[in-house]
């Protein structure tokens, strides 16, 4: 393995947070159009900022702990353990492949539990870049969140509006791509909530979803593979950005080709 690989792999957790800046984000996008292995590892990856959404501005601030001894990568990896357990689900709510469901079949602590020492390492920084993410954010005056930079990149956001904002959707087709998206913002204390329909993709490409701010900065929101949706199941997201703060959604597939643009 390539020093410039390893270095990649301990920086995709803060590409699925959009926490890089531009030029190191379009780094690791170019990697990942040529690296079979860096895009299994990012499609795993994908559902970090679904599990991070679990955790409370308390927590991240530290004053809400389990024990002494924990620390918030340590509750994020015991938080997807627990997730792993099964639990009873409505009858009339759509099937979900085993990919959108990250958090809730445990697949992180399943992969921590399966991998070798370097491998959990690995993960350790990850989850360790992504805490420090969420204490940033906690610290901000005010209370207020912000998209900041892990132990990867620097870079973040200014404050969006604080006041609470109604659910929205947005939503948009590319005649030239033949894709189109629907996305339904809720906000939340930390950010937004995101849920989203997609189809016309060719089936089994990577699809990403790119939240661009008003100000410019980036977050990456969903990610998920084309044609393992049933028809009317809505793919799980989220992004430390109000739904204020949001300029536009860009649809990017795993090669880099941008297949749509959606106003917000």
């Amino acid at each position: 393995m390539t020093a410039d690989r390893e270095i990649i792999r301990l920086s995709l957790g803060g590409y699925v947070l959009g926490t890089l800046s531009p030029a190191e984000a379009e780094h690791i996008r170019a990697h990942l159009a040529e690296c079979a292995r860096c895009r299994a590892e990012y499609a795993e990856l994908a559902g970090l900022p679904a599990l991070l959404a679990t955790i409370t501005e308390a927590e991240a601030a530290g004053r809400a702990a389990p024990a002494p001894s924990e620390d918030l990568a340590d509750r994020l990896v015991q938080r997807a353990a627990e997730s792993g357990q099964p639990s009873p689900q409505p009858p009339s709510r759509p099937t979900v492949p085993a990919a959108a469901r990250v958090p809730q079949e445990g697949l992180l602590d399943r992969l921590l539990q399966q991998a070798g020492a370097r491998r959990r390492t690995a993960w350790r920084r990850q989850l360790a870049g992504a805490a420090a993410t969420l204490t940033l954010m906690a610290a901000a005056a005010g209370g207020t969140w912000l998209a900041a930079s892990g132990s990867v990149g620097s870079q973040a956001a200014r404050p969006g509006p604080t006041s609470p904002a109604p659910v929205r959707t947005f939503s948009g087709r590319d005649p030239t791509t033949g894709v189109s998206v629907s996305v339904k913002v809720s906000p939340a204390a930390w950010g937004s909530v995101l849920q989203v329909s997609a189809k016309g993709a060719p089936a089994g490409i990577t699809c990403t979803l790119q939240v661009v701010g008003l100000d410019g900065v980036k977050a990456v929101g969903a990610s998920w593979r084309a044609g393992e949706y049933p028809g009317g199941t809505t793919i799980p997201g989220a992004v430390p950005m109000p739904p204020g703060a949001i300029g536009h959604f860009d649809i990017f597939a795993g090669n880099g080709q941008k297949l749509i643009t959606i106003p917000a």
